[in-house]
């Protein structure tokens, strides 16, 4: 089995960054002290513990010669002595760091007498077996253990912990920059258009805000060209409806009349959806709390009167409360249902609520979709009938329509086959909801 490091490394930018600009920091410092430790220090302190372990030896051999304590040679060396009767074993340390245990062996190597060594806050205690005598001898810590590397160390670590707080700061900076760029592409994505972006950082990083910048400003360029061309042949084709309509009132054959009627309805019906499609560009919604049963319920009873020898059911819990934008939902399941009334004579209407999401199910008895046309019918202008002479009066936009919208509000529409043996649109949304 192979090990991934991708798993061990953060997903974020910022934690990168902070691996990267630490660990070789970490690795360098950790790499010096042991250095220092390794060769300086323990040069300096073997030195110091020589040099002591010298004087400890001058004064011994007084002692054994004269079989006193010298005052004025202690006082030259700045030591004291002394001879005690016994020797307590507390005196004796049991936790001791590196630098005492070399010390100590300093010490014994270089001193031709059993000793014993105790360090206190600021001296060191040696103690002497000669003969049946103990001397103790009393040096200045400062004569074997140096101060200086402990203040080095402090120094070297606050030092890195306060630049490394700077660097941090820096990079959050820069991350920030990347992630209000991330954000306002979401927004834009989303149809949200912020006007409170401005581009910040580093060069590379105010280089591609601002390409963006001038990307979304094409984009809502094309886009009101689209709304606007659709707008204006939607306008211009209606004007002429009118004057059509106008005509049929004052003619006089009944059957040319019934003809000519219907074509208009099926013109109709193509500038709506054309003129739903162009306004898909206008995201603006509100959020509001709906009964789900009686919204569905409504859009139901309005797709009858198109379709009136359509069996369309609903089954929904009347106590389930949405929040969802009304214009959003509606404009969804209305395309999704007069796209199965066209093609099925008995629609079911399925709504409920799972992990808090909405979930729609509308299933027809009609011929079914095929598998290899499922990811094309949500194009725009798609039609699954080809022939000539259309079956089915659509423009092939209704599907693409409720596709885009519901991609803006992070849901999803599913295609499968229904119990009917026809076609199940699922449609699921993200929402809020509490029952009565």
């Amino acid at each position: 089995m192979r090990f991934n490091i991708k798993k061990l490394l953060p997903k974020k930018i910022l934690g990168r960054l902070l691996i990267i600009f630490f660990l070789p920091l970490i690795c360098i410092q950790c790499l010096a002290i042991f250095l220092f430790y390794d060769r300086h220090w323990e040069k300096i302190t073997t030195r110091f513990a020589n040099i002591a372990s010298n004087q400890i030896n001058l004064v011994i051999e007084n002692y054994i010669n004269n079989n006193k304590i010298s005052k004025n040679l202690i006082k030259n060396l700045n030591i004291k002595a002394k001879v005690i009767e016994s020797y307590s074993s507390q005196e004796e340390q049991k936790l001791i760091s590196f630098v005492q245990h070399n010390i100590i062996n300093t010490l014994k190597s270089r001193i031709n007498h059993d000793l014993r060594v105790s360090f206190k806050k600021d001296a060191v205690l040696v103690f002497i077996f000669i003969n049946n005598e103990i001397l103790e001898l009393s040096l200045p810590k400062k004569y074997l253990v140096s101060e200086t590397p402990l203040i080095l160390f402090l120094w070297v670590i606050f030092s890195s912990i306060l630049l490394s707080l700077i660097a941090f700061l820096f990079m959050r900076i820069q991350v920030r920059a990347i992630t209000r760029l991330a954000k306002y592409s979401e927004e834009f994505g989303m149809g949200e258009d912020s006007r409170t972006f401005k581009p910040e950082g580093a060069i590379e990083i105010k280089m591609a805000g601002k390409t963006f910048i001038k990307m979304k400003r094409r984009i809502q360029n094309q886009i009101k060209n689209r709304t606007n061309f659709l707008a204006g042949i939607s306008h211009d084709l209606g004007t002429i409806l009118t004057r059509i309509k106008l005509q049929l009132e004052l003619a006089s054959n009944l059957s040319d009349i019934k003809k000519i009627k219907k074509d208009v309805n099926s013109m109709e019906i193509l500038l709506s959806e054309y003129l739903q499609y162009s306004k898909n560009a206008d995201n603006s919604f509100k959020i509001k709390k709906l009964n789900l049963k009686n919204f569905l319920y409504e859009i139901i009873e309005s797709s009858k009167k198109s379709f009136k020898k359509i069996i369309i059911e609903l089954e929904c819990n009347p106590k389930i409360m949405v929040s969802l934008s009304e214009n959003n939902l509606s404009r969804i399941f209305s395309n999704i249902l007069n796209n199965a009334c066209k093609f099925g004579k008995k629609i079911l209407v399925t709504a409920k609520i799972e992990k808090k999401k909405l979930i729609i199910d509308v299933e027809d008895d009609g011929p079914g979709i095929p598998d290899n046309i499922k990811n094309k019918i949500f194009r725009p202008f798609f039609k699954m009938d080809t022939s000539r002479n259309l079956n089915y009066v659509g423009s092939g936009l209704g599907l693409s329509i409720a596709k885009e919208i519901i991609s803006k509000i992070n849901g999803r529409i599913l295609v499968k086959k229904s119990r009917y043996k026809g076609s199940c649109f699922r449609i699921i949304i993200p929402t809020t909801y509490q029952q009565k």
